[in-house]
């Protein structure tokens, strides 16, 4: 897979967070669905996505409804 070729992951709780964090610190851009029900849940998911990107200086940002992409540094 290229480094430029994102990956995509389907979050449902916080349990699901390390696979595409992961998928991103190995500096692929991450596409993120996220399908959690509790809004409580969801904004602590979303919460640490926009840690973890401001963290390492990438960005986060949403797509579409429940779609959010996590980009690297330097992409």
């Amino acid at each position: 897979m290229a480094a430029n070729e994102p990956t995509r992951h389907e979050v449902n709780s916080f349990d699901d967070v390390m696979l595409p964090a992961q998928s991103y610190k190995q500096g692929f851009p991450t596409i993120i669905h996220l399908t959690t029900e509790p809004k409580d849940a969801g904004r602590r998911i979303i919460d640490f996505f926009s840690g973890l990107a401001f963290g390492t200086d990438g960005t986060f940002e949403k797509v579409a409804e429940g779609l959010y992409l996590l980009t690297p540094p330097g992409d």
